[in-house]
C-alpha cells in the first residue's frame, strides 16, 4: 500500500507539470521513480510512458477548446515521428541503462534551460487574443517536409528515452515554425499522445514496462494533468516558468551526479 501510495503521488506531480507548463512532465517522472521508489533503470524508464496519452489527451482537451492547438502540425508531425519511435526504442536493447540515466539527466537540465529562457510575456498572454490569431508562423504554412524531418529526429530521441518528446517538440515549434510559445505547448500534447503509442507497444515487448507501475501512477497523472492545464489559463499573467526551470535545472544536476556515483 505504501508503494502505490507514493507512486499515485508521483502521478499526480507529473501531471500538474505536464499540464501546467506542456513541458516537463515525462521528463521528471523517470527520476522520481529512480529516487523514490528505487525502479530499475529501464523500468523506470518506460513505464511511465502508457500514462502519457491519456495524460496528453486529457490536456490536450483543454487547450483545443481555446482553439490553440494546430491539427495540421499534428498530423504531420506524428506521421513522421511514430516509425522513429519504435527505432529509438529498439536501440535501449543495446544502450546501458546506466546511460540512459544519464540521457534522462541531460533532458531534465534541457528542459529547465528552455523555461528558464522562456518568453513569458508571449506564454502568458491573454488567451482569447492567442485563440483568435490561432497560430503565429511565418506567411506560408511550414511545408510537410519540413514537419516530417524535424518529427523523426524528435521521435529517435523519444523512443530511446522513453519520452513523450514534448521537451524537442515546444521549442521546434517555436524557432523552426514560428508558433506562440503557448500555441506550441498545447499542440505538443496530441503530438506526444500519439508518438507514446508505438513507444509504449515497442518497450512493453521488450520488458521495459511494469502495467501495475503505470496504472498506479496514471490513477494521479489523468486528472493532475487536466488541473495543470486549467490551472496555465488561470494564471496566465503570473510568470512561474522561470522559477520552475531553476529547480529543473537543479534537479537535473543532482539526478546525474546521484546516478554518477552508483557507477563508481
Amino acid at each position: 500500500m505504501e508503494h502505490a501510495a507514493v507512486a499515485i503521488t508521483l502521478g499526480l506531480a507529473i501531471g500538474l507539470f505536464s499540464g501546467l507548463f506542456g513541458v516537463g512532465g515525462s521528463s521528471i517522472s523517470t527520476p522520481l521513480l529512480r529516487i523514490f521508489l528505487g525502479t530499475p533503470s529501464l523500468i523506470a524508464l518506460a513505464s511511465p510512458l502508457p500514462v502519457t496519452l491519456p495524460a496528453a489527451v486529457a490536456g490536450g482537451v483543454v487547450y483545443q477548446r481555446q482553439g490553440l492547438v494546430n491539427l495540421r502540425a499534428v498530423i504531420w508531425t506524428s506521421m513522421g515521428g511514430m516509425p522513429s519511435v519504435v527505432l529509438g526504442a529498439l536501440l535501449t536493447r543495446w544502450v546501458p541503462g546506466h546511460w540512459l540515466m544519464f540521457f534522462t539527466a541531460a533532458v531534465v537540465f534541457i528542459v529547465g534551460v528552455q523555461l528558464v529562457r522562456s518568453q513569458s510575456p508571449a506564454f502568458e498572454g491573454d488567451a482569447t487574443q492567442l485563440a483568435k490569431r490561432r497560430w503565429e508562423r511565418p506567411p506560408a504554412p511550414p511545408p510537410a517536409t519540413a514537419l516530417l524531418a524535424v518529427a523523426a529526429a524528435i521521435g529517435l530521441l523519444s523512443g530511446l528515452l522513453a519520452n513523450g518528446g514534448g521537451f524537442l517538440l515546444v521549442p521546434a515549434l517555436v524557432l523552426l515554425f514560428g508558433a506562440n510559445l503557448r500555441e506550441a505547448a498545447a499542440t505538443s500534447l496530441p503530438c506526444v499522445a500519439l508518438l507514446a503509442l508505438p513507444g509504449t507497444v515497442t518497450h512493453a515487448l521488450l520488458g521495459h514496462v511494469d502495467g501495475w507501475l503505470s496504472f498506479q501512477l496514471s490513477v494521479g497523472v489523468i486528472p493532475a494533468t487536466y488541473l495543470g492545464a486549467r490551472v496555465s489559463l488561470w494564471l496566465r499573467h503570473i510568470r512561474l516558468r522561470r522559477p520552475f526551470g531553476a529547480f529543473m535545472l537543479a534537479f537535473g544536476v543532482y539526478f546525474f551526479v546521484r546516478e554518477l556515483l552508483k557507477t563508481i
